[in-house]
């Protein structure tokens, strides 16, 4: 198994700007390694638990798998507990005009009743079952993996729809237009109802962004908390129009950590090979982070803004923020607040570890969302922050000078990484979404 296309176009032209070794990235600390050694175990265990129930019923009786082809738009399996609404319009619109078939598959998993809808726009998803259903394996590992963290009152009947648009989030054409869920959003749900509903509407980035939801499905964030006054706090420092959602943040981080996790995992020849399971997580974990400040430099750049025009307090920075920052979903908690917690990723790791209740699960008191808001506070400004930043704005500037970008005639020829000057960059420039890697 290896990434996706479109990671390795991203690190092709990533490596090819040498931006990796232009990003301030610390060795692992000791402590660090253990936590991801943890973690590496964790999930070897889930897969080993998934496999071990396949093996047992066989993979006809395990995946339940019921196939239904889809005539017309009433028979596209919709969400019950959201209205048409919660969908972006384009997207609802894409949906009803391109969906072909459902996949549905059916699982009894941890005292949880779990149904997963794949609503696809392919002619013949019969001839791909075995990439479906090793979809929907890692679903499931993540599924169990989770469960250690998750309040067991959350989610006992828990329905998962994934439609697998082609859409790509992206950059507005002009840069008048405000920053909205078209553009950033993959996905959408509630947090711990009993009988709760997971809608993916992307295929780019499902995985991920799928892991991101249960999060906050299962309660192990605290999007349930009250947390005007850290919002404030946040709003001190980033004084912009924006709702924070600072559990986004929270959120989106871990989604990013365990993504590299999986993929570190599952990218292995050996299951058993630690080593290597480290080696690819840190390489995979660093890689993440350079994106990160590539992608917001970019976001603040369609805004006409820089990092600092965030919190400076000259008056020129003000004027500027107060024009031009505008956003209709959550840019700040996704595209700045993530990558500060990304930037010290070892240090994010060891605070969860010390003022959690466990690892991932976020401890719900006032205290420790204060102690939260602190971290933030003493990473945004940081000089590896500052530093990363002020080198990929440099190389934002000179790719906007760049005007003889070219198309690449056959994408599947981008390993070969040593000449970048012929790779059309448009979806390099223009795409939104949070994270690079991705299993292909």
């Amino acid at each position: 198994m290896s990434l996706s296309k479109n990671s390795k176009l991203l690190m092709s032209f990533l490596i090819d700007k040498k931006c990796i070794s232009n990003i301030h990235h610390k060795k692992q600390t000791a402590k660090t390694k253990h936590i991801l050694k943890t973690l590496y175990e964790e999930v070897k265990l889930a897969d080993k638990y998934i496999n071990s129930h396949i093996l047992k019923l066989g993979p006809a009786k395990f995946f339940k798998l019921q196939i239904s082809k889809i005539s017309n738009v009433s028979q596209i399996p919709k969400p019950k507990m959201f209205n048409a609404d919660s969908f972006p319009t384009e997207i609802r619109k894409h949906i009803d005009e391109t969906a072909l078939y459902d996949l549905s598959y059916t699982f009894s998993l941890l005292d949880r009743e779990i149904k997963v809808h794949f609503i696809v726009e392919e002619s013949n998803p019969e001839l791909h079952l075995e990439v479906y259903n090793e979809h929907v394996r890692k679903m499931l590992i993540w599924l169990t993996f989770i469960n250690d963290y998750a309040s067991k009152s959350c989610s006992t009947k828990l329905t998962i729809y994934v439609y697998f648009t082609s859409l790509k989030k992206s950059l507005p054409t002009s840069n008048i237009s405000i920053l909205t869920e078209n553009n950033v959003n993959t996905a959408f749900t509630s947090t711990c109802p009993r009988t709760a509903e997971i809608v993916v509407f992307r295929k780019e980035e499902w995985l991920k962004v799928f892991m991101h939801e249960v999060i906050h499905n299962y309660a192990v964030d605290f999007s349930n908390m009250n947390v005007s006054d850290c919002h404030q706090k946040i709003l001190s420092i980033f004084p912009v129009k924006s709702q924070v959602n600072l559990y986004e943040a929270y959120t989106e981080f871990w989604a990013e950590i365990m993504n590299a996790v999986f993929c570190g995992y599952f990218i292995l020849p050996d299951k058993n090979n630690e080593a290597e399971f480290l080696t690819n997580t840190e390489f995979l974990i660093n890689f993440e982070t350079t994106y990160g400040f590539f992608q917001m430099v970019k976001t603040l750049d369609f805004m006409g803004l820089k990092y600092k025009d965030l919190y400076s307090k000259t008056s020129q920075s003000v004027m500027m923020r107060e024009t031009l920052y505008k956003e209709q979903t959550n840019v700040l908690a996704y595209y700045v607040i993530t990558l500060i917690l990304m930037n010290n990723y070892q240090g994010f790791l060891s605070w969860c570890k010390n003022h959690n209740l466990s690892l991932l699960t976020f401890k719900k008191t006032t205290g420790n969302l204060d102690e939260f808001c602190k971290f933030i506070g003493k990473n945004y400004k940081t000089k590896s922050m500052l530093d990363s930043v002020e080198n990929m704005e440099k190389l934002m500037t000179r790719l906007k000078k760049d005007n003889t970008h070219k198309k690449i005639e056959n994408m599947e020829k981008i390993e070969n990484m040593e000449n970048m000057d012929n790779m059309d960059i448009e979806y390099i420039m223009k795409n939104m979404r949070m994270s690079a890697i991705e299993l292909g």
